[in-house]
């Protein structure tokens, strides 16, 4: 605790000027690695464990436009990648559990006489809904827009769009349960979210 109240205050004020934007009472542990700070922007109590890799890559590096959004009380949980050619929002209480990572881009393999490293880049930006938790490992591919209030289980690969309050598992991860409002409880459902029961 010692620790913390020694360098927090102080990181704090040097990343004020370091990031695109930044709030009140943000929490970020040593060892996380950020590059290009200044294309991110980071809402009030947000919390990034150690061990997390954060990397913009900008198509116009002179550009001043946001790349990455960080809504308010955002959790990312040690060991975390965020990878970011175009544009990545979390927002207001999104959670994401040791070594989730999401990914707005991927090598699009077209040539099999060359090596992937050497392929095109596909890029398609992340949006993921407030309130919803990116459970241990899971990985969420380009283009991608998750709802409000979902839960994605551990070890799942999001490659499509999730509705909102869903729980969704599986590679490729599908819709198996959504909160019933009417009925006040989760109700299992089809991919596409409609209820079963």
């Amino acid at each position: 605790m010692k620790k913390k109240s020694f360098w927090y205050p102080v990181a704090n004020i040097k990343n004020r000027f370091l990031f695109g934007s930044y709030g009140k009472d943000v929490y970020i542990e040593p060892g996380v690695v950020i590059n290009r700070p200044r294309y991110i922007h980071v809402g009030d109590r947000t919390f990034i464990k150690q061990h997390t890799n954060i990397n913009i890559h900008p198509a116009d590096k002179k550009s001043k436009e946001g790349m990455l959004f960080l809504g308010k009380h955002v959790t990312i949980s040690q060991g975390c990648i965020i990878s970011v050619f175009k544009r990545i929002v979390l927002e207001d209480e999104v959670g994401m559990a040791p070594y989730a990572c999401i990914l707005d881009n991927t090598r699009k393999p077209t040539d099999i006489t060359r090596p992937l490293q050497e392929q095109d880049i596909a890029v398609g930006p992340v949006h993921i809904g407030e309130g919803s938790w990116l459970g241990y490992n899971v990985v969420v591919l380009p283009n991608v827009t998750i709802g409000k209030h979902c839960i994605i289980g551990a070890l799942s690969v999001v490659k499509k769009d999730i509705p909102p309050f869903s729980v969704a598992v599986g590679c490729p991860a599908k819709v198996v349960k959504r909160y019933d409002f009417d009925r006040g409880k989760w109700v299992r459902a089809d991919e596409r979210g409609n209820f079963l029961e």
